[in-house]
């Protein structure tokens, strides 16, 4: 199954990281466990036989207590979902829809040749925490690389760590970082929280590492227009200067506000200010660039707003751009480049704007049960929250009401720092 993903390879394979980064999506071939759940109307019986056999076979496969593949790849007759991590038959979940679980039924869904081909193993993580904060785990850098270009402000560096065995997480969690040395009254400095901007199966698809998109903090005397290095970020500045081999010391994942639906028919709104577009590469790789189940069973539409200064500081851009290209009936991006874009009362444009302008789209994905996500600065939020109040007020809607109606149907998630 060809896969589109962006190459981002080992340091120590000697590879230039940032040309393999900045390369347009390739494919590459990325094959998986062709076995499938049996049937669930099929008794549970606890080992693994093939329906070939003779009874006499059977009985001796019973005896030993194993199970020997017998049956030909992919006939879903040979799965086990404690090692595999397959929840139930994939080409029977998606040929009925998200309905599955309580009325299947015969949706106008085409079934791909590869579906078992698809990556499954790690569909059984739920995201609980490896390594709390007080008691943190090792993971090692394998490549770091800098996102934006230079005429954009500031510094931004996608980091890449080899995370310890076992270690999993959920697309939208945040992993924390404990930078090393310590604060001002020789304690040793206050784990950091950043955003996960990669799927579960990550960068190298094995599901062993783990990507952060990370803003070098810097305070600039407004007078001297100099960098005061004593105030800088402790640990984005750590994290921006590392380099492969280092130890990292890190805990989580955590969080559980900005996952994904579980509904694979719903609509996504993904709004984004700078590094906040993080979660959402997440995301957007696994609906769209990487194959996975939920990739196939996705039928509803995804829709980013990325809000940043100038066209340099674009984030992943090439990826989404191969997305939309992929996928055009699924998945639209609209980017809000502030000081070079202006809104209809000649001021700068920012992601309040698209939602303005799109207002009756916004409405009405949203009253038909789509999620909306924010994630970003926290100043991005009243503006964002005037807006909304102003178009929905112009429209009839009580906005207090409205607001209070999305929470309560998990449909309204927030991440600003």
């Amino acid at each position: 199954m060809k896969l589109s993903v962006s190459l981002f390879l080992l340091a120590a394979a000697n590879v230039d990281l940032s040309t393999a980064f900045t390369s347009r999506l390739v494919s590459t071939t990325h094959t998986q466990n062709n076995n499938s759940r049996r049937p669930q109307q099929q008794p549970k019986i606890p080992f693994l036989f093939a329906t070939s056999t003779s009874t006499t076979e059977q009985d001796r496969i019973k005896k030993v207590g194993g199970g020997i593949a017998l049956d030909p790849a992919g006939n879903n007759c040979l799965f086990d979902p404690s090692t595999d991590g397959k929840i139930s038959s994939a080409a029977e979940r998606i040929s009925s829809g998200f309905q599955y679980e309580f009325l299947p039924v015969e949706a106008p869904v085409h079934v791909p040749e590869d579906l078992d081909e698809a990556q499954h193993f790690l569909e059984h993580v739920t995201g609980e925490p490896f390594a709390k904060a007080t008691q943190p785990v090792q993971a090692t850098v394998l490549g770091r690389v800098p996102l934006i270009r230079d005429d954009a402000p500031g510094d931004i560096q996608h980091v890449l760590l080899q995370l310890p065995e076992g270690m999993h997480y959920l697309e939208g969690q945040s992993l924390s970082v404990i930078p090393p040395g310590t604060d001002q009254a020789g304690k040793p400095h206050k784990p950091r929280l950043y955003s996960i901007a990669s799927t579960r199966y990550g960068e190298l698809l094995d599901g062993s590492t783990v990507s952060l998109c990370v803003r070098r903090s810097e305070y600039t005397d407004p007078e001297t227009g100099d960098v005061d290095p004593a105030k800088a970020g402790v640990c984005s500045n750590y994290l921006c200067d590392v380099t492969p081999g280092e130890q990292v010391l890190v805990a989580g994942p955590v969080g559980k506000s900005m996952l994904m639906p579980q509904d694979p028919s719903r609509d996504l709104i993904l709004v984004a200010t700078g590094t906040g577009i993080a979660p959402y590469r997440g995301f957007l790789r696994r609906l769209f660039a990487e194959n996975t189940v939920a990739r196939h069973m996705f039928t509803g539409h995804a829709w980013l707003i990325l809000g940043v200064p100038v066209t340099g500081g674009l984030l992943y851009a090439d990826e989404f751009n191969e997305m939309k290209e992929q996928h055009p009936d699924k998945f639209d991006v609209t980017y809000a480049i502030s000081r070079e874009m202006m809104n209809r009362n000649g001021g700068k444009f920012y992601v309040q704007h698209v939602l303005m302008e799109h207002a009756d789209t916004v409405l009405d994905r949203l009253d038909k049960g789509a999620h909306i996500y924010f994630c970003g600065l926290k100043g991005m939020m009243p503006g964002i929250l005037d807006a909304l109040e102003m178009v929905a007020t112009q429209r009839g809607i009580d906005w207090k009401d409205y607001l209070s109606t999305l929470k309560k149907n998990n449909q309204w998630h927030v991440e600003v720092y």
